[in-house]
């Protein structure tokens, strides 16, 4: 009985241990497309997610770096792929727009996410470290 206890344990530690080093692989993945906002204060990058968190690949998420400060990173939550859209990059005093659906308010550090057909997923708790609002069709 104490072997079947200690083999489950260690099954469990191997699992949470593999989930860890996907998710650490997963928040500092190279960027698939990376571009410079028009007021230059900020890194934009788009990091598609593929391994365990997503073994269909498919989602990504944003990376939105300060420039002059490096280690402030704020990160989306998932969305579609097919959602990437940096045709209409805009920045103002506020509010920076990462790429079509994605709003960012730099005085309040918050995501304001507008994608057809966004929904919630459980993988954001871990992939987002932004307060985000999500809702209408773009």
């Amino acid at each position: 009985m104490k072997r079947v206890a200690g083999t489950a344990v260690g099954m469990a530690l191997l699992i949470a241990l593999t989930l860890c080093v996907s998710l650490y692989r997963t928040l500092h993945a190279p960027a698939s497309v990376s571009v410079v906002s028009p007021m230059g204060d900020y890194l934009i990058e788009s990091v598609r997610v593929s391994g365990l968190l997503a073994p269909l690949g498919g989602v990504a998420y944003l990376r939105v770096i300060e420039r002059a400060a490096p280690a402030n990173v704020y990160r989306t939550p998932l969305f579609d792929t097919q959602h990437i859209d940096f045709s209409t990059t805009s920045e103002n005093s506020r509010y920076l727009e990462a790429i079509v659906w994605v709003r960012f308010d730099k005085q309040m550090q918050h995501f304001f996410i507008s994608m057809p057909q966004w929904r919630a997923d459980w993988r954001n708790r871990f992939i987002s470290n932004t307060p985000f609002e999500a809702g209408g069709n773009g």
